[in-house]
């Protein structure tokens, strides 16, 4: 790689990395905030707050990649042409396909990275994120010991601590059980949780039990006690499994999923083809993203109008060709048909922008267009004479 190739490599890796970057940070922070129940209602530190919510960035960065290379490459060109060095490389008698060169080896690299997140690491960091959540949701001891905080572990139950020592025995013990008509208090001076081979018991020492019964003439009954086992098993949220979603399985069983999962007995197997067609076509749309950016910005202009005017004529193709995207994943759940239209989109972008490149096919603006272009460049630059 010449000195010119990692000049311009390295001025759209740059951008690639700050621009997915930013991107990522800020949509994890949102999506992060889905989970602050873990820190607020289950009790975890905001470690693993922050360990858990970040099994989601890998699909993040498949989602940002391909708009941020299309940045990069964008950033990247109209800075060549900025500083009139594209001019000058065309001047020198380099064709825009040796400029093209080193963007050409980032966009491949992205390509494969895409193609590898969405082949085997997107579906992992899903299933680890799944799991991590549940064990967490699971964790009956984290969820009822929140010294002083009225936690529902189930409707109708609520349980109370006044204060856990390091050593797992809780103080001043308080327990509403109203799942049943008969309505039951436990109150305890302490207790612990203990596992056994029988299941998960909060054993309660030195309390009473207040039973009574609602719109009943009499007060209930009080029942004293000195140790009192109560069931916790299957109480705590999360505990109940559930079956994975196609997105989250491995490659090889949405290629050929059992016939007793639970999509093929419900007949929804076209979400297994939707899913196959996804991963494997995934690393195209990177590559179809450059070379759109590239057919508009990679020859020499002499004019900021020009420019200005190729950036925003490539807005509606992104957006034509994003949208595009998403119909024909929904019609590969519906129909085998549709399954040619996942590859062919991107493949036949990127090769009209190589016709355009090559000068085979031009897309000239309407001069109306072409005039307000003009109009808008030259107030906005009138503002800035002055």
């Amino acid at each position: 790689m010449s000195r010119l190739d990692r000049y311009i490599f390295w001025t759209a890796a740059v951008a690639f990395l700050g621009v997915t970057v930013v991107l990522t940070a800020m949509i994890w922070s949102t999506q992060a905030l889905r989970q602050l129940d873990l820190v607020t209602n289950q009790g975890q530190t905001i470690l693993a707050f922050f360990a858990i919510t970040s099994l989601t960035m890998p699909t993040l960065v498949l989602v940002i990649a391909p708009a941020a290379l299309f940045i990069a490459t964008a950033y990247t060109l109209l800075k060549l042409n900025g500083d009139s060095e594209i001019v000058v490389m065309a001047s020198a008698g380099m064709s825009h396909w040796r400029v093209l060169r080193a963007l050409t080896l980032l966009a491949i690299l992205v390509s494969l990275l895409c193609s590898a997140l969405s082949i085997d690491l997107v579906p992992a960091s899903l299933r680890a994120f799944r799991d991590q959540v549940s064990r967490v949701r699971a964790d009956v001891v984290s969820f009822v010991a929140q010294p002083g905080r009225f936690v529902t572990l189930a409707p109708g139950l609520v349980f109370h601590v006044r204060e856990r020592a390091s050593n797992g025995v809780m103080r001043g013990i308080f327990i509403e059980d109203a799942r049943e008509k008969e309505i039951s208090t436990y109150l305890a001076d302490r207790g612990q949780i203990v596992e056994t081979p029988n299941g998960l018991f909060l054993v309660l020492e030195d309390g009473s039990i207040h039973r009574r019964t609602p719109g009943a003439a009499s007060y209930g009954s009080v029942v004293d006690f000195q140790r009192y086992a109560f069931g916790l098993s299957g109480l705590a949220p999360g505990l109940q499994g559930a079956e994975l979603r196609p997105s989250e399985r491995a490659f090889d069983y949405v290629l050929t999923p059992p016939p007793d999962d639970l999509y093929i007995r419900l007949g929804q197997s076209g979400r297994f083809r939707e899913e196959v067609h996804k991963r494997l076509s995934a690393g195209l749309y990177p590559f179809a993203f450059f070379a759109v950016a590239a057919a508009a910005l990679a020859r020499p202009r002499t004019t900021r109008q020009s420019r200005g005017l190729a950036l925003a004529a490539i807005i509606p193709v992104m957006a034509a060709l994003q949208i595009a995207s998403f119909v024909i994943g929904g019609l590969l759940r519906t129909s085998d048909a549709a399954v040619p239209f996942a590859y062919l989109l991107p493949i036949a972008c990127i090769v009209v922008c190589a016709m355009v490149l090559q000068g085979w096919i031009s897309f000239a603006p309407s001069a109306a267009l072409a005039r307000l272009a003009d109009r808008m460049s030259q107030r906005m630059a009138r503002p800035a004479a002055n």
